[in-house]
């Protein structure tokens, strides 16, 4: 487990995660469950958070639970998804944590396996998914505000990827996970581990709507509009951010610095202006 995670961070806040995190749009769903082959009775929710993606994928299973280490987010998932079930398991230890080998139909990952060593990961998935069982992780990587241009890149950059600020809390695996969307490493850990029929989808091109066809339109396209104060909630929402806090208890805080200078830099008149959004995003599917 990397040092910086939700686990680590003690007043880490669960209920605003939830309330701030986007969700995943129906055609990555709907791309996983195309892929999917065989029987859909059991799917585990690997690092499932709040529920976010867990309850996206309940309806397509007869039964699905959400595992999580973190005692807060299981929390806050129980609390706005009663009907669904969520256990208190780690990642790197699914047969220990009580998943029978052999009995899982599909594992998925959202935003989540990159806290995970993924040898552990990979090889505790392969344990517990049936023959053809399919596993799927993904994520977001960083928003790109379509019409701010470099400015807002950079200034993202800055305070998000830079040691002066809160990059400083990201580890070099994290770092390289992410600039290099993964990377050859996860092809090479999947290949390891006896996973086949590896697909993997990088979404890194931003355009209107009107650019893309009905053929060219990626299956993990997230998009949409934000204001500066919602985008507050969400960069208060990371790991990074509580860290900074807890080792800087005396300063100005970091996230109303980063968007006051976003506002000034951009030239963004309210904070409640709508903003378009697009996310870097990047997918893998396998099977057993």
């Amino acid at each position: 487990m990397p040092e910086t995670s939700y686990l680590t961070v003690k007043d880490f806040d669960s209920e605003r995660y939830h309330d701030v995190r986007p969700s995943y749009p129906q055609s990555l769903v709907d791309k996983i469950m195309d892929y999917h082959k065989g029987s859909c009775n059991e799917l585990i929710d690997i690092g499932c958070g709040t529920g976010i993606s867990t309850v996206q994928f309940a309806s397509h299973f007869k039964h699905t639970v959400g595992l999580d280490p973190s005692d807060s987010m299981l929390s806050e998932a129980k609390k706005n998804y009663p009907k669904l079930e969520f256990a208190s398991v780690n990642g790197e230890e699914l047969v220990k944590g009580g998943i029978k080998p052999g009995s899982i139909d599909m594992a998925i990952g959202a935003e989540a396996i990159h806290w995970c060593d993924l040898d552990k990961v990979f090889d505790q998935v392969n344990q517990v998914l049936r023959p053809e069982g399919t596993f799927a992780f993904w994520f977001y990587v960083q928003p790109e505000f379509i019409d701010l241009g470099r400015a807002a890149h950079d200034l993202y950059v800055k305070y998000c990827w830079t040691d002066e600020y809160m990059g400083k809390y990201l580890t070099d695996y994290q770092r390289k996970f992410f600039t290099n969307f993964g990377g050859n490493d996860v092809n090479v850990k999947l290949n390891k581990y006896g996973f086949k029929d590896i697909y993997h989808e990088i979404v890194n091109e931003f355009k209107d709507d009107g650019l893309f066809t009905n053929q060219s339109i990626p299956s993990f396209l997230m998009k949409g509009t934000i204001t500066l104060n919602d985008f507050k909630g969400f960069v208060q929402s990371w790991s990074l951010y509580t860290s900074w806090v807890k080792d800087h208890p005396d300063e100005p805080d970091i996230a109303d610095q980063f968007i006051a200078e976003f506002q000034q830099q951009c030239h963004i008149d309210s904070l409640t202006q709508p903003l378009k959004i697009e996310w870097a995003t990047f997918y893998y599917l396998c099977r057993k």
